[in-house]
């Protein structure tokens, strides 16, 4: 059992110990959106939603859905996108936030299961590069104390 509370801050936790994740401080992975980002790169954890699929008391399933948000400053424009072994562009720094994530669908025993059903890209100052991951975490509380 577990509750929003909970599986974000193990959702925080999962990232800043993988070993996939190495090269992000973890003092740059932030629990929702922050102002003058300026380390780079880093990734921020923002929850979206949360709604009930399924009501059996006294337990309930819940999804949550949560923006994995990761920012990098790439100043070789060959590399933005697509990297290699010594600089990491803005899609391998993605697939290594999905494989973090990956690395452990129950969060620790906290979830259920975790989908990951979209991923947006978004470019708005050279050198900055962003992608969006709308990660859906399914858990079980039960009704009467949430948890």
């Amino acid at each position: 059992m577990s509750n929003p509370a909970n599986i974000l801050s193990q959702l925080q936790t999962q990232l800043k110990n993988s070993s996939d994740l190495s090269y992000v401080d973890d003092n740059n992975i932030f629990l929702g959106a922050r102002e003058g980002i300026s380390q780079f790169p880093c990734i921020v954890l923002e929850p979206l939603n949360i709604g009930e699929v399924d009501h059996a008391y006294p337990k309930q399933r819940l999804t949550m859905t949560v923006a994995v948000v990761g920012f990098i400053s790439i100043t070789n424009k060959d590399k933005q996108i697509v990297g290699d072994a010594t600089e990491k562009g803005v899609m391998d720094f993605e697939n290594d936030v999905k494989k973090a994530i990956c690395s452990d669908i129950t969060l620790g025993g906290y979830a259920i299961d975790i989908a990951l059903t979209m991923t947006a890209y978004e470019f708005v100052e050279y050198p900055t590069r962003s992608f969006s991951i709308n990660c859906e975490i399914l858990f079980e509380q039960v009704s009467s104390t949430r948890a």
